[in-house]
This record gives C-alpha cells, sequence and structure tokens, in this order.
C-alpha cells in the first residue's frame, strides 16, 4: 500500500472527522440562520403608494387623520351610505409616502368596520378600496400584521383569487404576499394545495404583467421560509419558473430567480428538479450578462446546488460553473464576493477531486487574500473554504496551502473575535497537527522530534493567541484551545526539555 493511501486510511478514522455530506448540512443551516437576521434581498412586504394627482391635490395625510374620529363613527353606522368615499380616505392615509398611521387607524376601530366590505361582490370598487387598505397596513410591523390576521380576513382574500375583477385580484393577491411574508404561522394559513395551485393558475392564464409580476413575488414569499413546502406543492411551480426565466421583463425575471432560489435552498428533490429541468445554462447565462438585479439570486441558487449532494455539485463544475464564480470573486462590490465565497466553499467541502478544481482554477491565491484582508462577513466565507480544504483535501493540496503560508494568516486571525473565524481555524489546527502526527507514525518518526506545524504556528505567534483563547468565555472555544494545547504543544514543549536535560 502507497504511503498516501496509507495516509488517507489513517485519515479516515479520526473520531471528530465529520463527513462531507454533514459538513454541508451544517454549513447550509449556519447560513438560513443567520440569513434569518438580515433584511432579504427581494421584499418580504410591500406597500401600494400610488395616488392620483387629482387626490394629492384635495387633501392632505394630516388634513385626513384629523377626520379619523368622524370617519369611524359613519363606518360603524350601519346605515353609511357614503362607504366608498370613507374608505377612499382611509386608503389615502395608508398611502402616504412616509410614516403612515397604521396604528391610528387601527386604534379608531375603522379597521374592523371595513373588513366586511370585502364581501361585497356587487361593488368592485369598495372591494378594491377596502383589499387596499388592509394590504398595506398587513405590510406593516409584526403586531399590525397579525391585528389584520385576526380579523380574519386571510379567508377573504382567498375567496378574491377569483374576482373577475383585476384590481381586486391584484389587490387580494397582494394582501395574502405581505401576509405570507411576515411569518412562517401566517405562511401557513394562507398555504394550501388549493391555494397554491390557484396561484399558478393566475401565472398560467394572466394577460396582466402587474398581476403576473405580483402572483410570482407572493409565490416566493410561499417557499422562503422553513420548512419549505412539500415536494408534492411545489413541484409544479419549477416548470412554471424555467418558462419564466426566460422572460425579457426584470421584475419577472427578479421575482422568477428569487422563487427558485428559496425552492433550493437546502432542498436535495428540490435541487435535482432544477437540474432535471436544465435550469442551470439559463442562470448561467443570465450572470454572463451581469445584469444587477440578477447576480446575487443566480449566485445563490449556484451555491445552493453545491450545497446538495455531491453528484449535484459536480453537474456545476461540469457545466463550467466554476468560471463565473471566479469572476465574482473578484469583484470590487463585497456583497458579490461574498455570494461567491460561500457558494465556493461549497465545492471546498466536497470531494478531493471536487476540491482540485479549486487548484485548477487557481481560486487558492485569492480566497487567501480574503481570508487575510477582506471584509469580515467575506473572510467568514473564505475561511470554510481554505479549513475545509484542510480537513477534507489530500496531502498535496495540504501542502500547497502551507507553502502559500496559510498557518502565518490562521495564526492571524487567532487574534480575531469572531467565533466562527476562531471556531474554523482551531478545528483546522487540531486536524492539521494530528496530521503530522499520523505521517511521522506512518514513517517511524519518535514524536520527540520537532513537530514543524506546532513550531511554525508559535513562530508567527499563534499558540500565544490559542493560550488567551482558553480564557475564552465561549465554553467550546474554551475546550479546543485547551485540547490543541495539550495534545500537541504542551506535550512537544515536555519532549524538548527532557532532550535538553538528558
Amino acid at each position: 500500500m502507497s504511503f498516501e493511501k496509507k495516509l488517507e486510511k489513517r485519515k479516515k478514522r479520526f473520531k471528530n472527522k465529520p463527513t462531507v455530506q454533514d459538513s454541508k448540512i451544517k454549513r447550509i443551516n449556519l447560513v438560513f440562520s443567520i440569513s434569518k437576521k438580515k433584511k432579504d434581498d427581494l421584499l418580504q412586504k410591500k406597500r401600494n403608494i400610488k395616488i392620483s394627482n387629482s387626490e394629492e391635490s384635495q387633501k392632505t395625510v394630516e388634513e385626513i387623520l384629523k377626520t379619523l374620529p368622524e370617519i369611524s363613527k359613519q363606518l360603524s353606522d350601519p346605515n353609511c351610505t357614503n362607504k366608498l368615499e370613507l374608505v377612499k380616505d382611509l386608503r389615502m392615509m395608508v398611502s402616504g409616502k412616509e410614516d403612515p398611521p397604521f396604528d391610528e387607524i387601527i386604534k379608531s376601530g375603522c379597521v374592523e368596520d371595513i373588513v366586511d366590505f370585502l364581501e361585497e361582490d356587487n361593488n368592485p370598487e369598495l372591494q378594491f378600496e377596502t383589499a387596499w387598505v388592509l394590504s398595506n397596513i398587513s405590510s406593516g410591523n409584526s403586531e399590525q400584521t397579525k391585528y389584520i390576521v385576526e380579523l380574519d380576513v386571510i379567508s377573504k382574500f382567498i375567496r378574491l383569487l377569483s374576482s373577475p375583477n383585476n384590481s381586486v385580484l391584484e389587490q387580494s393577491i397582494w394582501a395574502l404576499g405581505n401576509i405570507a411574508g411576515d411569518c412562517v404561522e401566517f405562511r401557513d394559513k394562507i398555504l394550501s394545495p388549493d391555494v397554491f395551485y390557484q396561484f399558478l393558475l393566475i401565472m398560467e392564464s394572466t394577460n396582466n404583467k402587474s398581476i403576473l409580476t405580483n402572483t410570482i413575488w407572493v409565490i416566493a414569499n410561499l417557499v422562503r421560509k422553513k420548512p419549505i413546502p412539500p415536494l408534492s406543492l411545489t413541484n409544479v411551480a419549477f416548470p412554471l419558473f424555467q418558462q419564466l426565466m426566460q422572460s425579457e421583463d426584470l421584475s419577472i425575471l427578479v421575482n422568477s430567480f428569487w422563487g427558485l432560489c428559496y425552492l433550493s435552498n437546502g432542498d436535495l428533490n428540490n435541487i435535482q428538479l432544477i437540474l432535471d429541468l436544465k435550469i442551470l445554462p439559463i442562470i448561467f447565462e443570465n450572470l454572463k450578462k451581469n445584469i444587477p438585479d440578477l447576480v446575487v439570486p443566480s449566485l445563490r441558487i449556484i451555491g445552493n446546488i453545491l450545497s446538495g449532494d455531491s453528484e449535484q455539485a459536480q453537474e456545476v463544475i461540469d457545466q463550467d460553473g466554476i468560471k463565473p464564480l471566479k469572476l465574482y470573486l473578484l469583484d470590487n462590490k463585497p456583497k458579490l464576493r461574498k455570494e461567491a465565497c460561500w457558494a465556493i466553499s461549497n465545492i471546498c467541502a466536497g470531494t478531493i477531486e471536487q476540491i482540485q478544481e479549486i487548484y485548477e482554477n487557481d481560486l487558492i491565491d485569492p480566497l487567501l487574500l480574503i481570508l487575510k484582508q477582506d471584509e469580515l462577513p467575506i473572510q467568514i466565507e473564505a475561511c470554510y473554504s481554505i479549513t475545509s480544504i484542510m480537513m477534507y483535501g489530500n496531502v498535496d493540496q495540504i501542502n500547497f496551502l502551507i507553502s502559500k503560508n496559510v498557518l502565518e494568516i490562521f495564526s492571524e486571525l487567532l487574534n480575531s473575535t469572531n467565533f466562527n473565524i476562531l471556531n474554523l481555524i482551531l478545528e483546522s489546527l487540531d486536524h492539521l497537527f494530528n496530521y503530522e502526527i499520523t505521517i511521522k507514525n506512518l514513517n517511524n518518526i519518535d514524536y520527540e522530534e520537532t513537530n514543524n506545524f506546532v513550531t511554525v504556528v508559535e513562530e508567527y505567534g499563534g499558540m500565544k493567541a490559542i493560550e488567551k483563547i482558553t480564557q475564552s468565555q465561549n465554553q467550546n472555544l474554551s475546550k479546543l484551545a485547551q485540547n490543541i494545547l495539550t495534545k500537541y504543544y504542551y506535550q512537544e514543549k515536555n519532549s524538548k526539555e527532557s532532550i535538553k536535560n538528558k
């Protein structure tokens, strides 16, 4: 058996070495948990602020707000004869361009008075104005959305998805999209096979661009949060997305790309559907066009596919998918570098052959440069890439990183305060030091002979940094650091001392 085969066999017995798929699943969950804390790139909620010039010249929001008690009084009267005009006044208030008075309207009791106007099919203009008011309030904060939901508006808006009036239909779609975008609980109140298929039917049948765009946006909202709806519900959406991704309308393209992005987030079956429908070439083609609004969802879809199993990731590589990733890895926009770096990190957590593609495409130098001096969020992504190679790469791949002074970069980053970076580097160093011991054991070299990797890290100040980490309030980091010092550093120092004393 060759030395390298012996080494690979020994490496597989390391207790703490995770499998490739375990690492990818952990990585997907981390990325998802981080993304939940940030504002998404596709709006979760939208507010309709279109007001005609004639209306704008007649009244101001401040003027109407002063009459809110009177509006409330009249709307609560069962015999009210000017409902439409009163609801229009409310619509004017919720459509103001800045800081609409949602809470004031809610407290006035007006909202409860107008909900039933959604059922007045003989008066579509009143339905439309009412839907507009409720839709805009549901675009507010979670408490405001919750208030609307508790008035049982969801069933009323779902019924209006069959409205023959396009204005009523579109505003109902809009309202449901706002509600679905608030939280999983509200999303699931809307999501059922009948409703989902109804949205798909609207997508297929409408000739109205605005309705189509809003419907795609709603579907994206329905699938954006985990758990992703079951494949039995969503699989019929993929062919429609495939068709819409070839549209020349940017708003349709943007919503379609984001919809596929959410559907492919960590779901292997959905990833396979994207591959089976040959959607990947469409994504690559759009990346070549460098349309700003499409680059991020395109990169994220590619990254999601690369986070799948080895065969799925290989399809991206076989279709020359690393080239566009390299292009955006070198981009001057931090956001795009981060997305490209994240996608590449999934290749680095793949097979040895897939890792080799990183080398063949000359990505090591830019990754190390990012790791050394880029912005923290991008550094973290590069850190995942480089440490994954240290964990899953072969002897030559690891040694190449060593020759590129990766240990100096690691030693500098051990002074970071970021948990992810420290955790990744400590785990990687533990693996590397163990790897060196394995080599020595296979070559019958005594441990007393200098442990070169530990010595190099010590020379760059890394071991002192690790000693400081043992005092960390984070128990995981402290334990990792202490383990490294005990297993490798203190043992070597003791060995050197004993040699001196002989």
